[in-house]
């Protein structure tokens, strides 16, 4: 699928992603600042990659892991600091939680800093405990 905004598009072709700068944009990160260029390309192999491009460069990521049916793992969301600021994180935001695969599913996210853009769209502290088991060494 493809969408509009302004002079912005917006992918879901995983093929169209462009690797080295969605590697760019991670290596700023808290979460993902040392991932390898080769990981974050096994990552898009095997996820619904949307890719945010400007005059034909990328510019924004976000990508989601699911199961198609009843939970899906949004991650990697990130613009060029350039492209912030003007609702097209936002715009960005919708189309990932509109798209069919996406729309009727259990939407999970891990955000430090990001809780007040998130909850705009509908997304709320579980009363439950979360655990994650961290990246293993070696």
């Amino acid at each position: 699928m493809e969408w509009t905004h302004g002079d912005y598009i917006l992918t879901d072709e995983r093929d169209r992603a462009d690797i080295d700068a969605i590697h760019n944009l991670l290596r700023d990160t808290y979460w993902a600042a040392t991932r390898t260029r080769e990981l974050v390309a096994l990552s898009v192999e095997n996820s619904l990659c949307f890719s945010l491009f400007h005059s034909g460069r990328q510019v924004g990521v976000a990508r989601v892991l699911t199961d198609n049916g009843a939970t899906s793992y949004l991650c990697d969301v990130i613009l060029e600091p350039s492209h912030r600021s003007n609702g097209l994180g936002s715009w960005l935001m919708q189309r990932v939680l509109d798209h069919p695969v996406v729309r009727n599913t259990y939407v999970l996210l891990i955000t430090r800093d990001a809780q007040a853009f998130y909850r705009k769209f509908g997304f709320t502290t579980p009363r439950y405990e979360c655990m994650a088991k961290p990246e293993s060494v070696g």
